[in-house]
């Protein structure tokens, strides 16, 4: 979502949209829009302790396919906690230099969830790739993700 939100603010400064297994923003939409069941999850997920109402815990490594023991030692040190805005506003995708920006989908196929974001950006004819992996490609498979990132930039 954040890159769709940059884009917006400042095309000429971007020379390629890369999503690596996230969110394909859509105008006036937030990511609890476009994600069926996520606000529920996310309200579960709440943090209750007073003045932190805002936040939503981290998920765990293994949820975003990170089974590597010493990868999850790595992400536990760093994991913390989401503010809750960070999926509830709305985006406004409106701006036609932005639409132009050539756009690049990585699908990382052992993670379910976002499949259908992969879809729409194959069906919408964008660059595609896919890493048999998790989520978390740039922990699990750091090395395929440079690789194809420096292809994007030849």
């Amino acid at each position: 979502m954040v890159i769709g939100g940059v884009a917006e603010r400042i095309p000429e400064r971007i020379k390629r949209l890369v999503y690596l297994d996230g969110y394909i923003p859509e105008d006036n939409k937030s990511a609890f829009d476009l994600i069926p069941g996520l606000e529920a999850i996310y309200k579960k997920r709440a943090l209750t302790e007073h003045g932190k109402e805002w936040l939503v815990a981290s998920y765990e490594p293994k949820v975003w396919g990170v089974i590597n023991p010493t990868d999850i030692r790595w992400m536990e040190t760093r994991l913390s906690s989401m503010p809750w805005h960070t999926h509830d506003q709305p985006l406004r995708i409106i701006n036609i230099q932005a639409q132009r920006i050539p756009k690049t989908y990585i699908s990382c196929t052992e993670f379910k969830d976002f499949h259908f974001m992969a879809q729409r950006a194959k069906s919408q004819g964008w660059d595609y790739h896919e890493l048999k992996t998790g989520h978390d490609a740039m922990i699990t498979v750091p090395n395929e993700v440079a690789q194809l990132l420096h292809t994007m930039i030849k």
